[in-house]
């Protein structure tokens, strides 16, 4: 329905908004959804008849009686005055509107009465909803966030999308994201879906220029068959990550009374989403650092082969084990590359050289032989990816220093995706991390999570090329 992605433009693009239940008590949502808007950029309005003004705020009466055309509405009402709010709304012809009011459809019995002639009312006016039972949405790249929480983090602006059924999931994901450094382009709470479910969103966000990588979190959905033919539409254009709940009894139970979700069969969610050439994930951590590998590097593999090089053999092997326990392959490399690393290493006796590839101290201390390792390795055809595994020091001039411009100069030469391994604090990262990740090579501190990211690229590009997967 093209009216769906309209109004959705004007939700998640607002050229202004309206707070309908806007407070000057600080501790009311209505006060919590103005403070969260300080640093859009567009037009703010505070709705409540009793008031006057808030802040330095002129406050309205109703949503009919500011002059200006609103493009998003956040209401933050009772539920009983949901629906008096919702027909203001589309009387005065908003684009969208943001629901934050619980006692609808999780409810059951009377809640699923009153959500039905709330979808009635806004479906008639064509205005695309997220709630209600929600957290909210946003898009950090005009500063907009339209929820009742103002983010204890900065969120960084990039090109992946988030969509949750839980709003305390929501958090969870873009606090990781801005832990890994990730850029979001818009993320939303959609709680009960009214009128605004998985595929709907899916297809949206397959048209949003701004988007290029989308994350579900997944209770459940009454749209079992859309959510999934949208994500076949999708998948071959942007990668499609989730993580799915409700697979166990108490989870299944919970989700019907969080959001209202039917879990469903999870073997027959787990097939559909392989089939539709989704990624499915254990937890927020894999999709984040699957989104962030997606989203940062530029190239994809055309296989399945991967070359680990580095100077510290038990990190790689923690990553070795596993990409082999996710399907990868670890070819040991030619007889003739191999003779090229011993010769580099310039050791008495002949080190065998196997996969991951072991540049021992050598590796360490002198960065032209790790980069010249790196190059060779790179430049083997029968490598669809690299891993690079290295423990800087982070002293200057006392070894230790990973040589971050002959690697970013190598790989530009070559369409291979290439990860990197930094063993570091993720209280501290490492230096020269950005300019590896401006070259579209992405940085893990955990040789586990960096593999495991790796092995899901892997695993999508397979099946859009329509080789077998591995599990």
């Amino acid at each position: 329905m093209s009216w769906k992605n309209e109004s959705l433009n004007r939700l998640f693009a607002p050229k202004s908004v309206a707070v309908i239940g806007a407070s000057d008590k600080q501790e009311k949502l209505g006060a919590l959804a103005l403070l969260a808007l300080n640093t859009y950029e567009g037009n703010v309005y505070p709705v409540n008849p009793r008031l006057e003004s808030i802040g330095n705020r002129t406050c309205y009466s109703s949503i009919q009686d500011i002059e200006d055309q609103i493009d998003l509405a956040m209401i933050a009402v009772g539920p009983q005055h949901v629906i008096p709010s919702i027909t203001d709304c589309a009387e005065a012809d908003i684009g969208g509107a943001i629901i934050f009011s619980a006692g609808f459809k999780e409810l059951g019995g009377i809640g699923i009465e009153h959500q039905k002639k709330l979808r009635e009312i806004v479906d008639d006016a064509h205005i695309a909803v997220i709630g209600p039972n929600c957290l909210g949405a946003g898009n950090p790249n005009i500063g907009l966030n339209a929820t009742f929480f103002p983010h204890p983090v900065q969120m960084k602006s990039g090109s992946v999308a988030m969509v949750s059924q839980s709003g305390g999931v929501t958090g969870l994901m873009l606090y990781r994201a801005s832990d890994s450094g990730l850029g979001i382009s818009k993320f939303a709470s959609v709680g009960n879906r009214v009128n605004i479910d998985f595929h709907d969103l899916i297809r949206y966000f397959r048209q949003d220029a701004e988007t290029e990588v989308i994350c579900l979190f997944i209770e459940g959905t009454e749209y079992g068959r859309q959510m999934v033919d949208e994500m076949s539409l999708t998948t071959p254009k942007k990668p499609v990550i989730v993580f799915k709940v409700g697979k166990t009894p108490a989870s299944r139970d919970a989700a019907l009374s969080h959001t209202g979700s039917l879990a469903g069969n999870s073997d027959i969610y787990s097939a559909a989403i392989r089939q539709a050439g989704g990624i499915e994930v254990s937890g927020v951590s894999e999709m984040v650092d699957t989104a962030y590998l997606l989203s940062v590097c530029k190239h994809r593999p055309q296989g399945n082969r991967v070359a680990i090089v580095t100077h510290t053999l038990g990190i790689a092997l923690v990553a070795a084990q596993t990409l082999e326990l996710n399907g990868v392959e670890l070819p040991n490399p030619t007889e003739e590359t191999a003779s090229k690393i011993q010769s580099m290493l310039g050791m008495s006796i002949d080190i065998p050289i196997k996969n991951p590839i072991d540049l021992l101290a050598q590796g360490w201390a002198q960065p032209k032989i790790f980069a010249d390792a790196f190059k060779t390795i790179l430049n083997e055809e029968y490598y669809d990816a690299i891993m690079i595994v290295f423990a800087p020091n982070y002293q200057d001039d006392i070894g230790g220093g990973i040589p971050i411009d002959k690697i970013v100069d190598a790989s530009k030469d070559v369409a291979k995706p290439v990860v990197s391994i930094l063993s570091s604090p993720n209280s501290n990262k490492p230096p020269g991390y950005e300019v590896l990740e401006a070259a579209g090579i992405p940085f893990y501190s955990s040789p586990q999570r960096g593999a495991q990211a790796l092995a899901n690229m892997i695993r999508v590009s397979r099946k859009k090329k329509g080789k077998p997967l591995d599990d």
